[in-house]
């Protein structure tokens, strides 16, 4: 009887924790940082992801796209949260001065239907499109750190394509901050209807349990 009652416990207390957590899953296709850029003022000029340019293929962390050049190491591999690099190409050095980088990051994204709230953080420019809404947010100059709040009405609950340009110039620090509903793009959770269909599975499995220990 008590191995049940833990297992109901456990299950309640999955099902609630899952429920609360803030959700922003983004299935990332391509994340891939350029360095030496000849245009690190335009995060939209194609220039910037130039065949022959120094680049490499990184991964995304368990924070997200929630980068920021600390104050002691303005380089590439500490901006981005000390990644796994692959395909580095034409002397790509991680160790390298994040100065005149572009990073180039595709991939789908879970929305709700309705309203849901954005903030891409940047400091340099940045420029960010989702398919089926065009570019909603087209800042690509050097800037100090902006945050461009905004909402997205999307008209049903799915995954939806997303590109998103960024370029770091003119020196430190380099800053980029990607958030849906209030949690960063790129973390490992899953969407709404998983968490409820994974919830009510737990539900079902306590009461079963609960039958079993009273009947």
């Amino acid at each position: 009887m008590k191995l049940s009652l833990r297992a109901l416990s456990l299950a309640s207390c999955l099902v609630f924790s899952l429920a609360a957590a803030p959700l922003a899953h983004a299935d990332i296709t391509s994340a891939i940082v350029y360095t030496g850029i000849p245009d690190p003022g335009n995060a939209a000029d194609l220039a910037n992801q130039g065949a022959g340019l120094a680049s490499a293929s990184f991964t995304i962390g368990a924070l997200g796209i929630n980068f920021q050049s600390p104050p002691a190491a303005y380089t590439v591999v500490a901006f981005l949260n000390n990644p796994t690099f692959s395909n580095q190409v034409n002397g790509f050095n991680p160790n390298g001065v994040a100065d005149n980088l572009e990073l180039v990051i595709t991939g789908s994204l879970f929305l709700n239907a309705g309203n849901n709230s954005f903030v891409v953080g940047h400091d340099d420019g940045a420029v960010l499109n989702i398919t089926g809404f065009g570019n909603v947010v087209n800042a690509p100059g050097p800037t100090s750190f902006s945050n461009s709040p905004f909402t997205v009405n999307a008209p049903s609950a799915g995954m939806y394509n997303f590109s998103l340009e960024y370029t770091e110039c003119c020196g430190a620090p380099a800053d980029l901050l990607f958030t849906v509903n209030n949690a960063p793009v790129g973390t490992s959770t899953p969407e709404p209807s998983s968490i409820a269909l994974f919830g009510t599975g737990l539900l079902a499995a306590a009461g079963i349990a609960r039958r079993r220990i009273f009947s």
